[in-house]
């Protein structure tokens, strides 16, 4: 073979190695949408509305929920300058954090479906 024979075929090659990936990741793709699917064939179905309610229930009990109540709480002491016992602080300032993990873990035990043309009336009465 001459060089520029080997260098036709090497290039050819590349073309379909560079082909081959590209399907590849495309067949990746298709499993990884597949494997969703099947995780979430048996799952309960919810309308994109009905994942709204869900999210402002969760964000309503999060709201109410106390979080200055010290016994929710690990205390850090410290000795104040005059030699007395005291806490540090007792507080909790991440309450969409926690909201937002609650809807992740309760968003997975759900699938979201399509809504229904009829969902605005099911939810004015």
């Amino acid at each position: 073979m001459t060089k520029d024979e080997l260098e036709v075929k090497i290039s050819t090659l590349q073309n379909l190695v560079m082909q081959k990936n590209e399907e590849l990741t495309q067949y990746a793709e298709q499993i990884k949408t597949l494997n969703k699917d099947l995780k979430d064939i048996n799952k309960p179905k919810l309308t994109p509305l009905q994942f709204d309610e869900l999210r402002e229930a969760i964000e309503e009990a999060v709201g109410q929920f106390d979080f200055d109540d010290t016994d929710n709480y690990s205390y850090d002491f410290h000795i104040d300058y005059d030699n007395r016992i005291a806490i540090e602080s007792f507080s909790f300032d991440n309450a969409y954090d926690l909201g937002q993990e609650i809807y992740n873990v309760i968003e997975e035990l759900f699938a979201e479906d399509d809504a229904p043309e009829d969902d605005n009336q099911l939810n004015q009465d």
